[in-house]
């Protein structure tokens, strides 16, 4: 009992430390920008942009928790982002059409995608590259059709953009927040995508069904994608096609956070570590920008340091083979 007392005290004590030191790391910001950080409009802004990355993040929790790496998720986005304006714009179905469209759509790929690496028997990786590459070119032969079509590459979103809206957007990540931090902690599927990723052959050797565990993982996670398109067509008024596989660059911030989230796992948990960490990551991108550094060069080179050292901290304490 007392050394079960001892482990619960050591976890507060670090719950508490991380916490203070997560808010002075903000007290620092609005300190170096002349206390221009904690104004009510930058506020606003620095939540509305950890909305994204967030719910990317809360589906990553289920794809790649268990040891699938896909890099379709940013293309994938932008395709059902793109299906659930179309349906609700185009067709006229309003908040039924881009809910529907965008988690449906998103399901399904990200379904097809691990599908197609269980099948082929090929790394996740590998299958996720080429449907990003397969999922850039639906998009941009839809972009193509809309044009002679409708005159324009993209379909605007219509009047349908509460989700994209405050405080619609903050009461959606924060509902994921709660879906996602109860399945990963207190369902079946979380506790067997986490013993997945711990070790797989001991997980298949406790009874385990890979392949069924991980495309129920990827389902939910999908569904949770499709959201953050839902989130993410709904802020921007639209999504533009890309090709060259650029959609990739879509989830950076998202991995960034996932990865700063699973080197919190020993703390406060993965889920409550997307939640912190999105808004982390947002607020550190919101302080550059009031600092003047440039977007499309300085705070670029600063995300892929961040990625690498997020992948660095996430691994510290792990002693398997890094993939």
């Amino acid at each position: 009992m007392a050394e079960k007392s001892s482990i619960k005290n050591k976890r507060w004590f670090k719950m508490a430390v991380f916490y203070v030191c997560y808010a002075l790391l903000f007290v620092l910001a609005n300190v170096l920008t002349g206390n221009r950080f904690f104004s009510t409009t930058n506020i606003i802004s620095t939540v509305s942009h950890a909305v994204f990355p967030g719910l990317v993040g809360f589906g990553m929790v289920f794809i790649m928790t268990g040891g699938i790496v896909d890099l379709s998720i940013g293309a994938t986005v932008i395709l059902a982002g793109n299906v659930g304006a179309y349906l609700s714009a185009e067709l006229g179905l309003g908040y039924a059409g881009l809910i529907a469209g965008c988690l449906i759509c998103a399901a399904c790929c990200e379904l097809l995608t691990v599908t197609i690496g269980l099948k082929a028997r090929i790394p996740s990786w590998i299958a996720g590259l080429g449907m990003t590459l397969v999922y850039e070119a639906v998009m941009g032969m839809y972009s193509e059709w809309m044009s002679k079509t409708q005159g324009t590459a993209v379909l605007e979103m219509g009047a349908s953009r509460g989700f994209g809206r405050i405080p619609g957007m903050i009461i959606v990540w924060l509902a994921g927040f709660a879906v996602c931090y109860f399945l990963y902690n207190y369902t079946s599927i979380g506790m067997n995508i986490r013993a997945l990723g711990c070790n797989a052959g001991v997980a298949r050797a406790m009874g385990v069904k890979k392949d069924k565990s991980l495309l129920i993982g990827t389902l939910i996670g999908g569904l949770f994608i499709g959201v953050a398109a839902m989130c993410y067509i709904s802020f921007n008024g639209h999504l533009t096609a890309v090709t060259g596989m650029n959609s990739v660059s879509q989830i950076f911030k998202s991995l960034a956070v996932f990865l700063l989230a699973t080197s919190f796992e020993s703390i406060i948990g993965v889920p409550a570590g997307v939640l912190f960490g999105s808004l982390l990551i947002a607020g550190l991108f919101n302080c550059l920008t009031l600092l003047g550094v440039p977007s499309g060069t300085g705070q670029d080179i600063l995300l892929g340091v961040i990625v690498i050292l997020c992948g660095v901290i996430s691994k510290l304490n792990y002693k398997g083979v890094s993939k």
